[in-house]
């Protein structure tokens, strides 16, 4: 498995608990809150395992030439805020040190030997971690699907695990979607049946959420896949399924076939002029992590912008933006989606769902947090981010009109 994905799994053991496990009183009598607590602690150990392991290796970290170094400096300045101005001094560094791992473990990721296959590593406990909660949601949706449960805004996790918007588990399908129609779509024999099953279980599930930023996603990543292909006729049935999806979930159930209800914000232009305010209260470093959460009376901000905002002040918003822009300079600048094509085996599908990927959280970045603080948004978004940036330094254009063959590189 390597290092990295034993980090990465530390990682993702942080979701589903938090520090108030830690601070139980019941925490070495109950099992349950025990185990709670631990998992709250494990994406800080992952830290100063990182931080040993970067020691060792000794990266070049070179400020202005990766999405992670600018990404790097606003989970600084938050942790800063954090320290300083947080009404919550340790919840915040708390949420800070977690956002900080999965920085620090991709860092790790691409500094080491073969930062390519490291990063599929990655992407692939991505795969089973959202596979598990993705399995965890379906008997709920197979209700729905059959009449004998009405819509629902939230789904009962198993294990004491809590409950979930429909939101997120619209983002959990389209993830599986991506992945799974990827390797559907370059995989043989039994596999593919297989592969082709998940995406099923995937469309099915998000077409019943009724997801708005899903279904934005699935538009944007489908876009993405047809012109990824180029002129193949083989995929042109992707997007009559992606369009009628889209009518059928978005405008027909969600919206009620009324085109403005399809376009309402449901209260989050109210929580955005909250979240302005806080901001103007201190707009050059914000208030720490978390600061929605502590002063907007445990609101969600739903912008990824106003929320890197709200917790790194201006200097931090801007490096985020910034973060999400040079990834997409990147790939304009090295035509990465023309030279998709032109790559083989398995650095072709990582690359492809990577791109679909990215194309999925940037726009989803306008209506919730993606990526601003620690979550799955994050945990999805950094190695498609590394991807593409490694794939293109390790494969750039050697003239502005030149497009080089791409030959897959193992050790």
């Amino acid at each position: 498995m390597g290092i990295v994905s034993v980090l990465w799994l530390f990682v993702w053991a942080g979701m589903f608990t938090d520090i108030n496990y830690v601070r139980s009183p019941r925490i070495f009598s109950d099992f349950f809150t025990f185990f709670q607590a631990t998992r709250a602690l494990l994406p800080l150990l992952a830290i100063f395992i990182c931080a040993i392991l970067l020691m060792a290796v000794r990266p070049r970290f070179v400020l202005g030439k990766a999405s992670l170094s600018y990404l790097m400096l606003y989970c600084f300045i938050g942790l800063m805020a954090s320290a300083i101005a947080s009404p919550n001094k340790t919840t915040s560094l708390y949420w800070g040190g977690l956002y900080l791992s999965p920085l620090l473990a991709s860092w790790l990721a691409v500094s080491i030997d073969n930062p390519l296959l490291q990063i599929e590593r990655i992407i692939k406990v991505n795969f089973f971690a959202c596979l598990f909660v993705f399995l965890m949601t379906i008997p709920q949706t197979l209700q729905v699907v059959r009449g004998q449960a009405p819509y629902m805004q939230f789904y009962e996790l198993p294990f004491g695990i809590g409950q979930m918007r429909v939101n997120g588990v619209g983002r959990f399908a389209l993830i599986m979607a991506i992945y799974a129609f990827v390797q559907f779509m370059y995989s043989r024999k039994l596999t593919k049946y297989l592969w082709g099953f998940l995406s099923f279980l995937a469309l099915l599930t998000l077409t019943y959420t009724r997801s708005r930023t899903s279904l934005l996603g699935l538009a944007v990543a489908g876009l993405l896949f047809v012109y990824l292909q180029g002129l193949n006729i083989r995929f042109f049935f992707v997007s009559p399924i992606v369009a009628y999806i889209l009518w059928v979930s978005g405008y027909k159930w969600r919206a009620q076939e009324n085109f403005e209800a399809l376009l309402n914000l449901t209260g989050r232009e109210y929580t955005w002029e909250r979240s302005i305010e806080q901001i103007k209260k201190s707009p050059l470093f914000g208030w720490g992590f978390n600061a929605d959460r502590l002063m907007l009376d445990s609101e969600h901000v739903h912008n990824s912008y106003l929320h890197s905002t709200i917790q790194s002040g201006m200097l931090g918003g801007i490096l985020f933006i910034i973060a999400i822009i040079s990834i997409w300079a990147i790939v304009i600048k090295q035509k990465i989606l023309k030279r998709v094509r032109l790559a083989t085996g398995e650095q072709k599908k990582y690359l492809m769902i990577s791109i679909m990927i990215l194309g999925f959280l940037t726009s989803r970045s306008f209506f919730e947090s993606t990526a601003a603080f620690y979550g799955v948004d994050l945990f999805i978004l950094l190695p498609a981010i590394s991807y593409v940036y490694v794939w293109s330094q390790s494969h750039p254009l050697t003239s502005p009109g030149s497009e080089p063959v791409v030959a897959e590189a193992r050790t």
